[in-house]
């Protein structure tokens, strides 16, 4: 009898006892390529195509490698009218020149925020990636959330994994567009565009959870899309932290 009370007692102890929390995904190096790009340059469907190939790569080897193509508007004036460009996309661009000390020109590729390379350069953007997945974990921070579709707009709810000098960028991106050009230097052509900014933004933030939302464009389904949430120093502009939805 005694030792059926014992048995009993354990019994009840471990059902009593609350279960473990899943455990949180470790802290890794993070890569965000912004490369701003148009329709309307004859030398950026190179550096799309490199693009393309790179966030496979990483896709298929589970790398936290990330690629945007934010389309600038400047090009529109040449004979073609990039139907994904933004002015929005354009002063992006001209604050990375500004702080990168660097001439805007297209295709150009800013890595994690803190370098920026000619967007066909494969061979420097691949060393560049080497180079940042060498870092510490130490010296990023984990990104989490949750985001709910419906048939007019993405509602991201974010969580870091600590607070800081940060602000948070919001990008949803179309996966793939392609798109055949009638005029300007691409004339003729059918390009293949990946991860397509449609809607962005910016938000600046000093605690660790926050939330947006982001329409979706017209003729635009909800999976024909995704979403990136990334983190930059605002003292730096350097990228600490991304995950994409």
């Amino acid at each position: 009898m005694t030792n059926l009370l014992v048995l009993l007692a354990a019994l009840g102890m471990a059902i009593a006892l609350p279960a473990d929390k899943p455990a949180k995904p470790p802290v890794q190096p993070v890569i965000v390529l912004e490369l701003f790009t148009s329709q309307g340059c004859s030398s950026c469907p190179p550096a799309d195509k490199t693009l393309q190939d790179i966030i496979q790569q990483a896709t298929r080897s589970g790398q936290a490698v990330y690629g945007l193509s934010f389309h600038v508007d400047y090009w529109n004036r040449l004979g073609w009218q990039d139907p994904f460009s933004a002015k929005q996309f354009t002063d992006r661009q001209r604050q990375y020149d500004r702080a990168l000390k660097s001439q805007t020109y297209t295709p150009q590729l800013v890595i994690n925020g803190s370098q920026d390379v000619i967007g066909g350069q494969r061979g420097r953007i691949e060393q560049a990636i080497q180079t940042i997945q060498k870092q510490p974990a130490s010296a990023f921070i984990g990104v989490d959330g949750n985001i709910a579709r419906d048939m007019k707009q993405v509602t991201v709810s974010y969580s870091l994994s600590a607070a800081g000098p940060y602000r948070v960028n919001v990008a949803l991106v179309q996966k793939e567009a392609r798109t055949a050009v009638q005029n300007g230097e691409n004339g003729g052509r059918t390009l293949f565009n990946t991860n397509v900014v449609r809607q962005f933004k910016t938000i600046d933030e000093t605690g660790t959870s926050g939330n947006a939302v982001l329409s979706l464009p017209t003729g635009l389904t909800a999976d024909q899309t995704a979403v990136l949430v990334y983190v930059q120093r605002t003292d730096t502009g350097q990228i600490v932290g991304a995950k994409q939805f």
